[in-house]
């Protein structure tokens, strides 16, 4: 029997990753992004900015006769900066990508699923929200597992949250890109955490978590009949998750310390 994925953020490195994985697993491969030509011809591509209502409707139209096993979204992007400085329209920029996306692709999508399809949505351990200087990004992650989880119980459908910790992507330098002003300010009161955010993405973008590695992960889960609604994937992932059993005054008191070691061994 066919089985149909329909994957929204083909412009992700994961994305081509777990569609390499997947391909060895006879999907017929339904992908999206702002552009298209990515991939090659066992991918049938559709253009798609998850922040637009209007490319919504117009992919329902191309896609109407066509129905799901799986929804695989992996849009996102990360904004950062203290709280004290977060710019309001970066901030709805985050959620209008990572929350209001996920939205869309509930409102305009779901409804080409097949009676046992299932909705997995890319998270990141960010949804604990113990990350100093993320909360915009942890912010935006929690409210989308939130949403998903919410939706699942109301429609009875299957949803998956998968959480990975940090993946050694471009994801890291399109994110310095989409924080540069907040990087460069010329505020010295957050000089030091901000040059260490710059540099801890850029060591992460290549000494974190091999990509395909989490790829073949995400492509497990793709195939399991009855998963779980939440997976960890990496041992920062894990650890992280081990966090909300604790006091939160004890993580913070952890996580400032952390911080401050991880800035003092820069220097």
């Amino acid at each position: 029997m066919d089985k149909n994925i329909l994957i929204i953020g083909l412009n992700s490195e994961l994305a081509q990753d777990t569609i390499e994985e997947l391909k060895k697993k006879n999907w017929n491969i339904y992908a999206t992004s702002r552009q298209i030509g990515l991939m090659d011809e066992n991918v049938r591509e559709f253009s798609l900015d998850i922040t637009n209502e209007m490319n919504f409707i117009h992919l329902k139209e191309k896609i109407k006769d066509l129905k799901f096993d799986v929804i695989l979204n992996f849009a996102g992007i990360a904004i950062a900066g203290a709280v004290e400085e977060l710019n309001e329209l970066e901030l709805k920029k985050q959620f209008e990508v990572n929350y209001y996306g996920l939205l869309r692709i509930i409102k305009h999508l779901t409804p080409n699923l097949n009676k046992d399809g299932r909705l997995i949505n890319i998270s990141s351990m960010a949804s604990y929200g113990i990350f100093p200087f993320l909360s915009p990004y942890c912010a935006s992650k929690a409210a989308a597992d939130i949403l998903l989880n919410s939706y699942s119980i109301e429609t009875n459908t299957r949803v998956v949250s998968i959480r990975p910790g940090a993946v050694a992507t471009k994801f890291w330098e399109a994110s310095i890109e989409n924080n540069k002003n907040t990087f460069e300010s010329k505020n010295e009161k957050y000089k030091s955490e901000k040059e260490f955010l710059v540099e801890n993405a850029n060591k992460n973008s290549l000494h974190a978590t091999n990509p395909i590695y989490v790829g073949k992960k995400i492509a497990q889960i793709v195939e399991l009949k009855n998963p779980k609604p939440v997976y960890n994937i990496g041992l920062d992932a894990k650890l992280t998750k081990f966090t909300r059993f604790l006091p939160q005054k004890f993580v913070n008191n952890l996580v400032k310390f952390a911080l401050k070691m991880r800035i003092k061994k820069k220097k």
